[in-house]
């Protein structure tokens, strides 16, 4: 394919969400560059023999990457791939990846099998139940899970606290529901079984390293809320 042609190909997405070298010599026109986060995830440039979960990979950024670094990569998202740049994304770097038009609450009855990775980034703002979300994840087999997520580090800085925004007021994005602080978080994360192992917060984004808790009961409280077994 020609520079001409990717060009040409690139332009026919709406929207781009990740800016990044799509095709030699040319940048998608994303909202934000995801390699800053992708480095902070501390993978490794060999991935050969692992496997990776992208929930809502977007453009397919970090998917793209780590199936370059040699992983097996599945990819969820609730919508189909020619809706975002994924697909164009697909045909450019020239490999079909594993992409699902699944939704989150329907991962268990999956049976993807398991994980060493968990890719939980941008998401959890946008689910109208934040809790049952990591609980979803959490329950995955998985060992890793990376979470990053808009966070009002500025709102209610002693006391856990959510905001909700009504309608677009977010970014003017209807996706978006939620704008957890970091206490929030790290308090539903708790709740839900997750540890953290390293966070890190800066301007109204946060973002975790997490291990899964293999004793269940540290999650009592959301189990019986949602009688889950």
């Amino acid at each position: 394919m020609t520079f001409e042609e990717a060009t040409e190909l690139v332009g026919t997405v709406a929207h781009w969400h990740h800016t990044f070298e799509i095709f030699p010599g040319l940048k998608t026109l994303g909202a934000y560059e995801p390699q800053f986060l992708l480095d902070n995830m501390q993978l490794g440039g060999d991935l050969k023999g692992c496997r990776v979960l992208d929930i809502g990979p977007a453009d397919g950024f970090y998917s793209r990457e780590v199936h370059k670094r040699g992983a097996e990569v599945v990819c969820i998202d609730y919508r189909p791939k020619n809706q975002s740049g994924f697909a164009v994304m697909e045909k450019l770097y020239g490999v079909e990846l594993d992409f699902r038009q699944l939704n989150i609450y329907d991962l268990p009855k999956a049976n993807l099998g398991h994980f060493d990775f968990v890719f939980f980034l941008g998401i959890l703002y946008h689910m109208p139940d934040m809790l049952r979300a990591l609980m979803t994840v959490r329950d995955l087999p998985h060992g890793a899970l990376f979470l990053e997520s808009h966070s009002e580090n500025d709102f209610c800085n002693n006391v856990a606290a959510a905001r909700y925004h009504v309608e677009d007021t977010l970014s003017k994005d209807w996706t978006n529901f939620w704008a957890p602080n970091r206490l929030c978080i790290l308090d539903m994360l708790r709740d839900a079984g997750i540890d953290v192992i390293r966070e890190e917060s800066w301007g109204t984004r946060f973002f975790a390293e997490c291990k899964v808790d293999a004793d269940r009961t540290r999650a009592r409280k959301i189990t019986y809320a949602y009688q889950l077994t």
